[in-house]
């Protein structure tokens, strides 16, 4: 019965549709996009002070042939004290980030907002929309800065695009912090 309703089902969405939508979405992101930063987990790498590593090869005991040098990661201490740059962790973090061009969009409508609990406001919402080389980024990012706003996710991320996944959206709610 559905099929009915269309002279030719299944004809509309032709190859020229489809490269209209991906040069029109590819455009907005030109004109209107704004640069978010998405904070992904850190890298943890071996002390360059303490010289311990992930490979257990010292003491923990800075060097007598590393003089200070006013480098941060480069500060003396006693042997069996503990090392001032890693607090005795043996691991420098290493904060990783990495900025996109997306569109955003405030207070969507596409969510169903009581789900996500009674302090989900639809004011501190924000859905972007980016390309999809993005998605695995927006997968393991921790929290976002968007439009100055740091913000966590509320929802896994979804691609999406006409016939084609060319784009991928989130959704991120406002934080105090």
């Amino acid at each position: 019965m559905a099929n009915q309703a269309l002279p030719n089902p299944g004809r509309y969405v032709d190859n020229s549709l489809v490269d209209l939508y991906g040069t029109t979405i590819d455009q907005l992101l030109a004109d209107l996009g704004r640069n978010v930063t998405f904070y992904l987990p850190p890298t943890a790498s071996g002390c360059p002070n303490c010289k311990i590593g992930f490979d257990s090869s010292s003491q923990g005991t800075a060097p007598g042939s590393n003089p200070f040098t006013g480098d941060p990661y480069n500060r003396p201490f006693p042997a069996g004290g503990v090392c001032p740059v890693c607090h005795g962790t043996h691991q420098i973090l290493t904060i990783n980030t990495e900025t996109y061009q997306v569109l955003i969009q405030r207070e969507p409508k596409d969510i169903d907002y009581e789900q996500y609990g009674k302090d989900v406001n639809r004011r501190n919402v924000y859905r972007i929309k980016c390309k999809v080389v993005t998605f695995e980024d927006i997968v393991r990012a921790e929290k976002a800065k968007i439009d100055g706003a740091m913000c966590v996710k509320i929802r896994d991320p979804v691609k999406t695009g006409l016939r084609d996944i060319r784009y991928c959206k989130s959704w991120w709610i406002k934080t105090d912090g």
